[in-house]
């Protein structure tokens, strides 16, 4: 019974730190293994699982604009830390903005069926969906995979490894979160290499998660980029 018990002090302490109730900590752990079921269940309806998952629908504008709310905090936040001469943090938090940003684009393959416009035949030749992105191209497409598992293996493991809560870590109660990006990578890698469509497509839930974590993080970050170390 100690185990769990240190978990939850620490999951509050953690959420004191970020300004994160006991209930909204609580939230964010269940909700992306919530939505994961929801999606999984949607999955027997083909219309609403596509109407969810499929190009420029539910999830992909979720993320979206998860990466635009991304860029533009934690810019906030960089020139916060800036000011305030962490400057370690500061550049930490505008590669997180370029990031963001590059994600963003990504994600709408930057305008291209929104606008109506072609991509380069040497870029269309490249991309397995023939679009404007570079994360569809399969010698880039496994890079990208790499990343976000990362990512997201650090966003799961740092706020329970380190003991000292440091603005450039996630708060532990967007663990789940990140755990569903890093086991729907590595389910993908080691069991479904060349999945079907369907189950390809249910790569939006774990992708939104992660979008919507890094989002939350950088507000949270935002709002205490002013307070002392």
């Amino acid at each position: 019974m100690a185990a769990p018990r240190a978990d939850r002090g620490r999951l509050a302490a953690d959420g004191q730190f970020w300004g994160l109730s006991s209930r909204a900590s609580a939230g964010l752990l269940v909700i992306p293994f919530a939505g994961a079921l929801l999606v999984g269940l949607a999955a027997l309806q083909n219309d609403l699982y596509y109407g969810l998952v499929r190009e420029d629908r539910l999830l992909e504008w979720l993320q979206f604009d998860a990466y635009v709310a991304t860029t533009v905090f934690a810019v906030a936040a960089a020139v916060r830390l800036e000011r305030g001469a962490k400057r370690l943090s500061a550049v930490t938090f505008a590669a997180v903005a370029l990031c963001a940003l590059l994600s963003a684009g990504e994600e709408i393959s930057w305008g291209q069926r929104l606008f109506g416009f072609d991509p380069p035949e040497s870029l269309e030749e490249l991309n397995r969906q023939e679009e404007l992105n570079v994360h569809d191209v399969v010698e880039v497409q496994g890079k990208v995979n790499l990343a976000l598992a990362l990512a997201s293996l650090y966003g799961l493991a740092a706020p329970w490894l380190l003991r000292r809560r440091l603005l450039v870590v996630p708060p532990a109660a967007l663990a789940s979160a990140f755990f569903v990006m890093l086991a729907y990578t590595a389910a993908r890698a080691a069991f479904f290499p060349h999945p079907g469509h369907g189950l390809a497509k249910f790569s939006e839930w774990p992708e939104t998660c992660f979008a919507a974590a890094i989002a939350l993080f950088t507000v949270l970050a935002w709002r205490k980029a002013d307070d002392p170390e």
